[in-house]
């Protein structure tokens, strides 16, 4: 379980595949159309959607699902999991160590399936949901009559076509009408993920307890984002007539209004891994090879600065901030980032958008009091224009989503309770 993750946006699963990016890209371009550039939501990244068909065979016919809602891996799915191997293999210059497992379940198995993950994720940790709930009401993410499991499963109603789970070592798929490039494309996506978990080991347990880094995303935007720079290499290689099939299909996919239910800011930490790691990974390996990538699956960044930035001349070692006193019972305290500032931000659709560049080190707690849920978030930034920005921004975003702003010990301060 990736804990940062968790804990700001509400995502348990390692491995699931987000839900909606195509839909949420839509739906924000509706949400903000005076916009001139098209949102970087709508590429890469996993795919999912809310009317699945029934379980197939490999063959496309209705027939080949077995007792247990799984499907024999025969035929064209078999031939295209040997053809997507291939390619990463070619792509990434060494074979896999073993061929990954590729389980395809109905749509009823596959939801249990994510939804038996979901509950065990809590079962482990019994305190998890009221924490995270905490947490999750102080920043904003969710209101205060909503839980964060409540939000979750809401998230995942919508359906998801398949993930990879690091412990099992299984990419588990939903089945489709067909095997259309859209799903092709998220095989490839998943089978990465297998790839660079026989390789680099994509099971980090050891990262759920590390608040006060922020390696936990770090580590999922590097997994992504080289999932995700292997499967747009994949979809360039296609034809130009099958790319505009894939568009057609990414264009038409799921229902873009689920969104209008959630805080914005929290769909886009969702998204954050995709949307910022695969240019650092592109990045990387345009700069030093593949070789680049397994160093920085080796020694993770210690900040989503660090991933964001990707101009040398930025500054992006992060400065110590104490956490700062807390007036009531502490649920959580660690860093939020770069990434959390940013996502508060552009889920305002204000003239904030750029208030979180020149980050340098902050601190949060969470905490309860007098029945509310509330933070405490002092931050640091690299320069004195930096600063004004950020004030400016905080101001912005307080005074849409309540919060007061104020300056102790040279530090930013947003206070906010809910």
């Amino acid at each position: 379980m990736d804990n940062r993750t968790r804990v700001f946006g509400g995502l348990a699963l390692v491995g699931l595949l987000i839900v909606g990016i195509i839909g949420l890209a839509v739906w924000r371009d509706a949400q903000a159309a005076d916009s001139d550039s098209q949102s970087p939501l709508d590429s890469g990244g996993d795919r999912s959607g809310s009317d699945a068909d029934p379980a197939l065979d490999d063959t496309g016919t209705d027939d080949g699902a077995t007792g247990d809602g799984t499907s024999t891996q025969e035929g064209s799915l078999a031939d295209f999991v040997s053809e997507a191997v291939a390619f990463i293999e070619d792509l990434r210059g060494a074979p896999f160590e073993e061929r990954p497992v590729v389980v395809a379940l109905s749509d009823a198995d596959f939801i249990a399936r994510v939804e038996n993950e979901l509950e065990a994720d809590f079962a482990e940790d019994p305190d998890l949901v009221e924490r995270d709930t905490v947490v999750q009401r102080a920043i904003g993410f969710i209101g205060p009559d909503q839980t964060s499991d409540e939000v979750l499963r809401q998230f995942l109603a919508a359906g998801v076509l398949g993930f990879y789970d690091p412990e099992t070592k299984e990419l588990v798929v939903r089945q489709v009408a067909e095997l259309d490039l859209l799903t092709k494309s998220t095989i490839v996506h998943e089978l990465t993920h297998a790839y660079d978990d026989q390789h680099f080991d994509l099971d980090r347990p050891e990262l759920d307890d590390d608040d006060f880094t922020e390696r936990s995303w770090t580590f999922g935007a590097i997994a992504e984002g080289s999932a995700s720079h292997v499967e747009t290499a994949w979809v360039n290689a296609l034809s130009s007539l099958e790319q505009s099939d894939l568009r057609y299909q990414e264009s038409n996919f799921g229902d873009p209004g689920m969104f209008a239910s959630f805080d914005f800011a929290y769909l886009l930490l969702q998204v954050s891994v995709y949307v910022e790691g695969e240019p650092y990974v592109d990045s990387l390996v345009a700069n030093g090879g593949y070789g680049a990538l397994a160093a920085a699956f080796a020694e993770l960044a210690l900040t989503s600065e660090q991933i964001m930035e990707r101009d040398p001349a930025v500054d992006t070692e992060p400065v110590y901030v104490p956490a700062p006193p807390s007036d009531g019972d502490v649920v959580w305290e660690g860093t939020g980032g770069q990434i959390v500032l940013d996502s508060l931000f552009s889920g305002t659709f204000t003239a904030t958008e750029d208030a979180a560049t020149g980050w340098g080190g902050d601190a949060m707690v969470v905490y309860r009091a007098e029945g509310q849920s509330c933070m405490r978030w002092d931050i640091v930034m690299d320069s004195p224009a930096d600063e004004e920005e950020l004030i400016a921004g905080l101001v912005q975003w307080a005074a849409l989503r309540g919060g007061a702003v104020s300056i102790v010990d040279g530090r930013v301060r947003l206070d906010r309770c809910a």
